[in-house]
């Protein structure tokens, strides 16, 4: 064998030509075989890693007289004053978030009670059987807003919106069933979306209206502002909160401003992001209605010296926000429902499930 071999070999650098052949071969082969794609990233694996500095955060306060209702009960209220906050950024330094993890131990506990008092009635009991809410995964709960309220309003928070939108489900701040939100999704294509939080896949609209939930944060346009103008975009929006409303007794729809972007970015300018945001408080305060708000969460993040989005809260690519963005819209958001006391009517709205 040993001879074969070295025969062989004596032979095929005897001539100067096979070697040649061979390598040229080879190469045509790795040219031919080639897909033309570099190696995928791993699944789950980050394409980077973002790191944010939180910042500062105060509350000016001031007074105001709430949106006059055509219900007798809002009418008598007008006379009274409410504090309404408005956040503002006064600096940057580096703190760490409170959060800690919900977990579903407590829903099911009330829901082995409920199911054991059923068991426990008479045949011939009429009381009709309580609806159970329905059980959602895990998520972080918020502990460092200002609001004492802030985890009852978490735990009740629908999202739907866009990528933006789609950061409080993406860092932990609202669990999947609770999330509604794409990426790329619009007003002019919101129809093209399906979403399952728990009742099989429906379009955006009838999966917020499934969750039945008192609480609601519609946050979109980002993707919208060079397909409409200033008004009908306000007046769009103002619809698909509306609808909610019509379909949600005692729910209450927050409607999110677009936030700002980096003052580098190429997408947009924020003089263009300002004109659609001051459009649709315009169409929220005209209509007046107690159960949609208005949230400025463009003031939340903009650097108030550049009015540009704040550096230490940009997601890296001068359109997206970061991780602890997410944790200071949630505290003026939150601030500003207690001044509109809206814990009253998410309670009334959550009698029927106790």
């Amino acid at each position: 064998m040993k001879k074969i071999i070295a025969e062989f070999f004596g032979h095929f650098f005897a001539n100067p030509l096979l070697p040649l052949l061979v390598i040229l071969c080879s190469v045509l082969a790795m040219v031919f075989t080639w897909d033309g794609h570099s190696p995928r990233r791993k699944v789950g694996e980050p394409e980077y890693v973002r790191t944010a500095i939180p910042l500062n955060v105060t509350a000016v306060s001031g007074t105001t007289t709430p949106r006059s209702s055509t219900t007798a009960a809002a009418a008598s209220a007008s006379a009274s004053t409410t504090t309404v906050f408005t956040m503002t950024v006064v600096s940057a330094t580096i703190t760490t978030e409170a959060l800690t993890t919900h977990t579903t131990a407590s829903v099911s506990e009330e829901t082995t009670s409920a199911e054991s008092a059923t068991e426990a009635d008479t045949p011939g009991d009429s009381t009709e059987e309580r609806p159970q809410r329905p059980q959602v995964s895990d998520y972080k709960v918020y502990v460092g807003a200002d609001s004492p309220n802030s985890s009852y309003y978490q735990e009740r928070l629908v999202i739907l919106g866009d990528s933006i939108a789609y950061g409080f489900n993406a860092y932990g701040y609202i669990p999947r069933e609770h999330n509604v939100a794409a990426e790329s999704m619009a007003l002019w294509n919101m129809g093209n979306y399906s979403f399952d939080v728990g009742g099989g896949s429906m379009g955006a609209i009838d999966a917020v209206i499934y969750t039945d939930s008192p609480l609601i944060y519609l946050s979109i346009g980002m993707n919208d502002i060079f397909g409409y103008t200033t008004d009908d975009y306000a007046n769009k929006l103002y619809g698909v909160a509306q609808q909610l409303v019509d379909s949600i007794p005692d729910t209450t729809v927050v409607i999110g401003a677009i936030t700002p972007v980096s003052a580098n970015n190429y997408y947009t300018s924020n003089d263009r992001i300002d004109s659609f945001n001051s459009a649709v408080a315009s169409v929220v305060e005209a209509n007046g209605s107690p159960q949609i708000l208005f949230f400025d969460a463009n003031a939340v993040l903009k650097d108030p010296n550049t009015g540009a989005l704040a550096a230490n809260v940009s997601g890296g690519d001068g359109l997206h926000i970061s991780g602890s963005s997410y944790g200071y819209m949630l505290n003026a958001m939150f601030n500003m429902l207690d001044a509109y006391d809206v814990k009253t009517r998410i309670e009334a709205h959550d009698s029927k499930y106790e």
